[in-house]
């Protein structure tokens, strides 16, 4: 704990400023704090406000009620010390592993999941979804996850897939109707699947 309070988290504009005396590793940093690995099962994150603490926590506890987010340990004013997730982000795992119908229903019921706990913002980056080999998704960087108004269309999600987004929704269609039909119909799905469909070109 004490090696914890030597650490600064602070912010002018964009991405956070750190100062870190301590031997804990960055191992990653954003708008509302940073992440040091603490040990092989702990990391903590340090929040430039309380505020953004506070949400992060209250979205991580409503995620641990059904195992989708790390677990919560300690927690301080600024800080909270969580699980260290060490298995392969979405994003990672899709580069050695096919996208099929088994995985495509694991990410819907992920966002399934997102109803029944009152997230209401179903656009999270596949670099923010874990895949752990009990064949569950957990996710980080939840600060977000509850807005004013909804986000139903997966925007980052989508994007992170890249040429496999096209692939994923054919498959949506199959496993998920509901979900299908929200995307389809949502006034900005045809100008993001040319986007994609078109980057780099």
């Amino acid at each position: 704990m004490e090696k914890l309070d030597k650490i600064s988290v602070s912010k002018a504009s964009g991405a956070v400023e750190v100062s870190n005396p301590t031997q804990f590793k960055m191992i990653g940093k954003g708008h509302q704090g940073a992440v040091f690995q603490i040990d092989d099962h702990r990391c903590v994150k340090i929040y430039n406000t309380k505020i953004d603490r506070d949400r992060e926590l209250d979205a991580l506890q409503r995620g641990n009620q059904i195992g989708i987010t790390p677990k919560v340990y300690i927690t301080g004013d600024k800080f909270i010390v969580m699980e260290f997730i060490k298995h392969p982000s979405l994003f990672e795992y899709l580069d050695n592993n096919p996208l099929d119908k088994e995985l495509t229903g694991k990410i819907v019921d992920l966002l399934d999941s997102f109803e029944q706990i009152g997230f209401n913002r179903f656009d999270h980056s596949a670099r923010h979804i874990y895949v752990v080999p009990n064949g569950k998704l957990k996710i980080i960087d939840v600060v977000h996850m509850i807005k004013s108004e909804p986000v139903m269309l997966a925007k980052k999600l989508l994007g992170d897939l890249g040429d496999k987004a096209e692939d994923f929704i054919h498959l949506v269609k199959e496993v998920s109707p509901k979900w299908y039909d929200t995307w389809k119909n949502h006034p900005d799905y045809d100008g993001l699947m040319f986007k994609i469909k078109n980057k780099g070109k």
